[in-house]
């Protein structure tokens, strides 16, 4: 008698952890789902849709929707661009109502040591008329490391680069050579943030397509296969 009421006891107990181990699992899925709940309504491009425009270069897709920003909400998306592989443009309307586009820096990077350079597949500047122009209004991590920019080697470089971009600082190569980029003098003093801060800017979201090769080593034949990256365009409002 006494070893049932044991056997009893040792079933509920395990009843019990049983239980106790399905409610923790069914709240970590739950607290799981909200998270990502939360974090896809925090997204402005999640429940938007595309349509076909013609913009910045051919094939390229901006959405309907847009809004006006300022510097609070430029700031946080461009800390993210290297993370999440995206495109940042920057742009203005010039006096004939087209757009044109904010050179924020220049490179200093060879242009002859470029990706590809002298051949088809050659890294060239698609925002303005020269292929080869120094100017750079974009931050897109495909386009720094075919120029080779000095802070494509880690994300820790990327953050202070961007650090000394928006403040007007010194970003100094990590190679130890010495060279930098001095952006109090090429953007002014204080920086992208000093210049721009009593400024908004129009956000229009989109995509743009780019091919990709790829080898098959087995037939010896090369595919073409076409990309879409994500893009967020800022045109500044003319006062």
């Amino acid at each position: 008698m006494e070893n049932a009421v044991d056997a009893l006891k040792m079933a509920f107990a395990i009843f019990v952890l049983i239980m106790a181990l399905s409610l923790a699992i069914y709240m970590f899925t739950q607290a799981r789902e909200t998270a990502d709940i939360v974090l896809r309504s925090s997204d402005i491009t999640e429940f938007m849709d595309y349509t076909e425009l013609e913009d910045i270069t051919e094939g390229t897709t901006i959405i309907n929707s847009e809004r006006i920003v300022g510097l609070e909400t430029i700031i946080p998306t461009l800390y993210k661009y290297y993370k999440e592989n995206y495109t940042v443009i920057f742009r203005y309307n010039n006096n004939d109502g087209e757009n044109s586009y904010i050179p924020l820096y220049e490179t200093q990077t060879n242009i002859k040591l470029w990706s590809g350079y002298g051949t088809e597949d050659a890294y060239i500047n698609r925002y303005y008329d020269d292929d080869y122009d120094t100017r750079v209004c974009a931050f897109d991590v495909d386009e720094e490391t075919r120029r080779h920019e000095p802070w494509t080697g880690g994300t820790d470089y990327y953050k202070q680069n961007l650090d000394m971009f928006l403040s007007g600082g010194i970003y100094t190569y990590p190679d130890g050579s010495g060279n930098s980029y001095d952006y109090g003098k090429i953007i002014g003093k204080g920086g992208f943030v000093e210049k721009f801060k009593e400024y908004q800017f129009r956000e229009s979201l989109g995509e743009y397509t780019y091919n990709s090769v790829s080898s098959d080593d087995v037939a010896g034949a090369t595919d073409v296969k076409g990309k879409t990256k994500r893009v967020i365009i800022y045109t500044l409002i003319n006062e």
